[in-house]
C-alpha cells in the first residue's frame, strides 16, 4: 500500500498516528504537499458522505477530522503563506448568543485539509467582531454557525450587517448549523448554505469557483 492510500485510509477510520507517519513517509518520499492535501479531503469528503447517509455517526466523523487535524499540523507550516498552495482565509465562528462549537469544529477541520487557511474566532461571537475580523484578515469567506433558533435574528441581522460593510464585495458569507435551512439563508441574504462539514466544504469550493 502507497503512501497516500495509507493516509486516506488513515484518516478515513480516524487514526491520527497512522495519518502522521503516512504524511512524514510520504513528504520524505518528496509527494508534492497538494496531492497529500487532496488525499486527506477525498478521505474526509468520503466521511461526509458517509455521515449523510447515516453510515457513520457524529463520534466517528469526529475521530476522522481528529485525525486529519493531526496530519495538517505537519503540513500546515508548508502551506500558510504559500500563495501556490494556499486556497485563501476563512474566518470561521458562532453567532451570538449560541457557545456551542462541535460542528464549527468540524468544518474549520475540513476547510483546513482543503488547503485554506482558518482563522476560528471561537463561539459566542457578535457582529461586531466579525465584522473587525474581516477588517484584520480579508477572508475571502465569513462562516457564520448557528446551532440555537434562538439565535436565528441575531444571525439574520449580522449577515445584513456583514452585507452592508464597506468591505461586503470582498467576501463571500456562508452559514450553517442545525437551527439554519437553505431557506433561511436565502432569506436572510447569505451566499451559501451548508447542512454539515462536508457539504461546507463543496459550497465553499463553489463559491470561489475552485476544484
Amino acid at each position: 500500500m502507497n503512501s497516500s492510500q495509507e493516509l486516506f485510509d488513515a484518516v478515513l477510520t480516524g487514526n491520527s498516528q497512522k495519518a502522521r507517519i503516512a504524511v512524514e513517509h510520504a513528504l520524505s518520499n518528496g509527494t508534492d504537499v497538494r496531492e497529500l492535501i487532496g488525499t486527506m479531503n477525498s478521505a474526509m469528503e468520503e466521511v461526509g458522505r458517509k455521515f449523510s447517509r447515516s453510515e457513520i455517526f457524529l463520534p466517528e466523523m469526529m475521530v476522522a477530522a481528529r485525525a486529519m487535524k493531526s496530519a495538517m499540523e505537519i503540513l500546515e507550516p508548508l502551506i500558510v503563506g504559500n500563495p501556490i498552495l494556499a486556497r485563501g482565509k476563512i474566518v470561521i465562528g458562532t453567532i451570538k448568543g449560541d457557545l456551542h462549537d462541535i460542528g464549527k469544529n468540524l468544518v474549520a477541520m475540513m476547510f483546513k485539509g482543503a488547503g485554506f487557511e482558518v482563522v476560528d474566532i471561537g463561539v459566542d461571537v457578535s457582529r461586531e467582531a466579525f465584522l473587525e475580523s474581516i477588517r484584520q484578515e480579508s477572508p475571502r469567506i465569513v462562516a457564520i454557525c448557528a446551532l440555537l433558533t434562538t439565535v436565528l435574528t441575531e444571525l439574520a441581522d449580522a449577515v445584513a450587517f456583514l452585507r452592508d460593510s464597506a468591505a461586503r464585495n470582498d467576501f463571500k458569507i456562508m452559514v450553517g448549523g442545525a437551527a439554519v435551512d437553505s431557506e433561511f439563508a436565502e432569506r436572510i441574504g447569505a451566499d451559501g448554505y451548508a447542512d454539515d462539514a462536508g457539504e461546507a466544504l463543496q459550497v465553499a469550493k463553489q463559491l470561489l469557483g475552485i476544484a
